[in-house]
């Protein structure tokens, strides 16, 4: 009877730990947050992200931090009272990059302190991004979402399968616009227990899979605007409770290839050993030279940045060029003409318009 007694037990245990969760607006980050994660090498990043379903088990533990970053979310308020009469008194967000880099313009400006602002709707619950605030030579640029970005309808329970659509334009002035326009498809694909260097005991969690299909206008003057294809997808692993996913998986699409872009998971503060980027720039200015350029053009690659590509893009936002992880890029079959280099990497992206002659 005893034995019995104890199988039953155990069993019911294993039930509680491998249980289906359910992610609502109280796991969202707040106000007051002060989020830490670390990242590590995206590069061969071995893992299968079709392995979707029921009571799945994912072990992590093993992942090695490279670099350690905070996201201290802040009222638009806080940040700047500009951006809340612009964007909303009450939607909050963190900076998303010290500095962002659009290179060997004619207009020499800096775009510094780049945050995205959120806020928790109703009617439905949802969760969205709403507002964009950033310093263009020290003035500050407030813009909002003139169709709201949803990332997380609730609550989020496994199987669910949303879609949205958004539209934001930054207006820059005397440097030009950007807009971006797209489609997010969200479905949480999978659910089951999850460990990492941070959750060394399995944890119960909903694994939600977010692709974004978009095209970003960019308008660099004198560079006529040029459209931007962007395909992108957000793995993340939801604990109830956590305002920071567990780990958090970003690719690119390209074709049907998909490939690993960046890796990140809720974390402690690791020894110094590990490089602590949480005031560090996450979007490093972006240099080219010689410009005007003939054969070849180099691009200034910031030390923190190790996984990268670099693009040439003509006025329909083509590729024409393009290298991984090389500093520098051939011209010599491009025709002579304006065109854009684009520099991406695992925390953003930047631009430099460019003269071929």
């Amino acid at each position: 009877m005893k034995n019995c007694l104890f199988s039953f037990l155990m069993i019911g245990a294993l039930n509680v730990v491998n249980a289906q969760v359910s992610i609502t607006a109280n796991d969202m980050p707040v106000n007051g947050d002060t989020l830490r994660y670390s990242t590590t090498i995206a590069a061969g990043f071995n893992i299968n992200l079709n392995d979707t379903g029921a009571n799945k088990v994912w072990n992590f533990d093993t992942l090695t931090p490279t670099i350690q970053r905070i996201d201290e979310y802040k009222t638009a308020v806080q940040v700047n009272p500009l951006y809340a009469l612009t964007i909303s008194p009450t939607a909050y967000g963190y900076k998303v990059a010290d500095t962002l880099g659009l290179g060997s313009s004619p207009l020499p400006v800096t775009v510094t302190e780049v945050y995205t602002f959120f806020s928790k709707k109703n009617s439905p619950s949802r969760f969205v991004a709403e507002g964009f605030g950033a310093r263009v030579s020290g003035t500050p640029i407030p813009a909002t979402y003139s169709n709201e970005d949803e990332w997380y309808y609730f609550p989020l329970n496994y199987g669910n399968d949303d879609t949205s659509d958004f539209y934001l334009k930054v207006q820059v002035p005397s440097l030009g616009s950007l807009v971006q326009e797209g489609d997010r498809y969200t479905k949480a694909d999978a659910w089951g227990t999850i460990k990492t260097p941070y959750f060394t005991t399995p944890q119960n969690c909903i694994r939600v899979r977010s692709e974004v299909i978009a095209v970003d206008s960019v308008q660099v003057s004198p560079l006529p605007a040029i459209g931007l294809p962007r395909r992108t997808v957000d793995y993340k692993w939801l604990i109830p409770g956590e305002h920071y996913p567990a780990l958090w998986i970003t690719t690119t699409v390209t074709g049907s290839t998909e490939t690993v872009t960046a890796v990140r998971y809720r974390d402690s503060y690791r020894p110094s050993s590990v490089q602590d980027a949480a005031k560090g720039s996450m979007i490093s200015r972006l240099n080219i030279y010689p410009n005007p350029a003939t054969n070849d053009v180099q691009i200034t690659i910031p030390a923190n940045i190790s996984e990268y590509s670099v693009e040439i893009l003509d006025a329909q936002g083509r590729v024409l060029s393009s290298v991984q992880n090389e500093p520098i890029i051939s011209i010599a079959k491009v025709a002579p003409g304006n065109y854009l280099v684009r520099l991406s990497h695992d925390n953003g992206v930047g631009y430099a318009a460019l003269v071929k002659q």
